[in-house]
């Protein structure tokens, strides 16, 4: 593992000592075994349309995401979930760590790399004035994180793996599809005893908002979700509007049928049909 090592201030209690002390964004690339869907920029001509900055889109992380997204190593998201050290070899265990790095690189890329450079800057200017007056940096610590599940990687393991099931539309599911587990998750667990005791509500009967401590609620789940949806891209099927010749071709059968019709009832009612066509497609415009 390259890149991703937990820092004295984010990595989770027992961690391992291997784990080293500094963050390197352009180190951490992708996985070896990555094979998730990733959206191609297509022009009017339905070309690729691939510049240079996007080449590195959702492959790489960015010094100083640390200080925007909240996240842990590969190894402390691993035991985390796990409760043990990955099997070196061992095919399951391979992929769930391709899996959790895909989850951090998502999470990461829900902020734009010019964005996290300039809290970086920004970051490095408070240091530096805070040294020139000899001041110790008055930044809250960012860790360490209890060793379980807080953030909600659990649930976003389960969002890309999701995604490599055939969809109707492309050969991956879409985002649409894959956030109806949301619900489902979130149902069992405002059912369990942590999100029980957890759950407070406030406001009357018909507008009443609901706090929880569920990890998909997370700063880095919402992260997670905008570079997750931002990767794999949208493809929208919109209602085709109704064209002039399927309405001459509407009317040219509602003119046989009117024809054909022997009660002044059954005519009215042709009529009508004809007049709403007409109301609603001019309407439209």
């Amino acid at each position: 593992m390259t890149g991703l090592f937990c820092m004295n201030f984010g990595h989770s209690r027992g961690c391992w000592s291997s784990c080293k002390q500094v963050w390197c964004g352009g180190s951490y690339t992708n996985h070896a075994l990555e094979r998730f869907p990733r959206h191609e920029p297509i022009d009017e001509e339905r070309f690729t349309w691939k510049p240079v900055e996007e080449k590195l889109r959702y492959t790489r992380g960015w010094d100083g995401d640390f200080l925007m997204t909240p996240f842990q190593c590969d190894l402390c998201v691993f035991h985390n979930l796990q409760q043990r050290d990955p099997t070196a070899g061992f095919h399951q265990d391979d992929m769930l760590l391709c899996c959790i790095h895909r989850v951090n690189l998502d999470a990461v890329w829900g902020r734009e790399s010019s964005t996290v450079a300039a809290t970086l800057r920004s970051a490095k200017a408070m240091v530096w004035a805070w040294q020139a007056v000899g001041v110790t940096p008055s930044f809250s610590p960012l860790g360490p994180h209890p060793v379980e599940d807080l953030f909600g990687y659990g649930f976003a393991i389960a969002m890309v793996i999701k995604s490599l099931d055939p969809g109707k539309y492309a050969e991956h599911q879409q985002f649409e599809s894959i956030c109806k587990m949301h619900a489902t998750f979130s149902n069992i667990f405002m059912s369990s005893k942590r999100g029980t005791e957890s759950l407070r509500s406030f406001g009357c009967s018909r507008a009443k908002h609901v706090l929880t401590n569920s990890p998909t609620q997370s700063l880095f789940f919402e992260r997670f979700c905008q570079g997750y949806i931002r990767r794999m891209g949208q493809e929208v099927r919109q209602n085709w509007a109704i064209s002039l010749s399927v309405i001459h071709s509407l009317f040219e059968v509602l003119k046989g049928d009117w024809s054909m019709a022997q009660a002044d009832a059954e005519k009215e009612l042709i009529g009508i049909l004809g007049a709403y066509t007409v109301i609603a497609f001019c309407g439209s415009f």
